[in-house]
């Protein structure tokens, strides 16, 4: 269970950059320009810059944080502890908080200076 925790800490940590690049997009570009009828996907305030910038990052580290994970129920299921469906739907959840604690974290040094 440490060898869990501590993994998806440390793959946790670049998820404080991805957010903070997603909000420095979301505070520049007012939400309200994302409501309109037609769309120009090329010009500066559409998604698409959002999705250029912030998708490749994402899909990279969910990538590797789903394939780390997968190896870590194989090696708990090998090690008897995680025989039952209960035990992996756990480990998923406890994986998931795990990977959040640095961001949450960080939101709270923040939010303090």
């Amino acid at each position: 269970m440490r060898r869990l925790l501590v993994v998806n800490v440390l793959l946790g940590i670049p998820g404080i950059i991805y957010y903070w690049m997603l909000s420095l997009m979301i505070l520049q570009d007012p939400l309200t320009t994302w409501g309109r009828t037609v769309r120009d996907l090329y010009e500066a305030h559409s998604i698409l810059p959002v999705q250029v910038v912030l998708g490749p990052p994402l899909a990279i580290g969910t990538i590797i944080w789903v394939l780390s994970n997968v190896n870590l129920v194989y090696r708990r299921k090998r090690a008897g502890s995680c025989q039952k469906a209960s035990g992996k739907f756990w480990h998923w959840f406890i994986a998931l908080v795990a990977s959040l604690i640095p961001t949450a974290v960080f939101l709270c040094i923040a939010a303090f200076f």
